[in-house]
């Protein structure tokens, strides 16, 4: 399996730099890992996995992490919508600084963004993606 992770989690970057292609975008925003993703789908890379914020509970972490493929494809419309669809959830998100954040809750959000990515690799693993 092939695929870039496009992050602002240090803690990801740290768990997958060893194996996997990881660009990190530390002290960056959702918002900003968001129109990096994008910018590697006009490439012609494919999304692997959801940009969208799974849950609400989920809508104030500071954290994400996207899977893209590293090899190139044409028929990637799909994921191009997908992207947009996300920016424009991302700007009516509450932009949570990270400054505001107790150590906690900074670790609780990375763990959360890691397990989600976790989860998604497994899936694409599964599917032989």
């Amino acid at each position: 399996m092939s695929f870039t992770i496009v992050t602002n989690n240090k803690k990801v970057f740290n768990v997958y730099r060893e194996t996997d292609e990881v660009v990190l975008l530390e002290n960056e925003s959702i918002e900003r890992v968001l129109l990096e993703a994008y910018k590697c789908i006009l490439k012609g890379h494919k999304l692997l996995s959801d940009p969208i914020i799974s849950n609400i509970e989920n809508s104030n972490n500071p954290f994400k992490s996207i899977i893209v493929s590293k090899n190139f494809t044409t028929e990637n419309l799909i994921s191009l919508n997908l992207i947009k669809g996300a920016l424009n959830i991302s700007k009516k998100l509450p932009n949570t600084s990270i400054e505001e954040l107790s150590p906690e809750t900074i670790e609780e959000y990375k763990f959360i963004d890691l397990s989600l990515l976790i989860n998604g690799i497994k899936e694409l693993k599964n599917l032989n993606l």
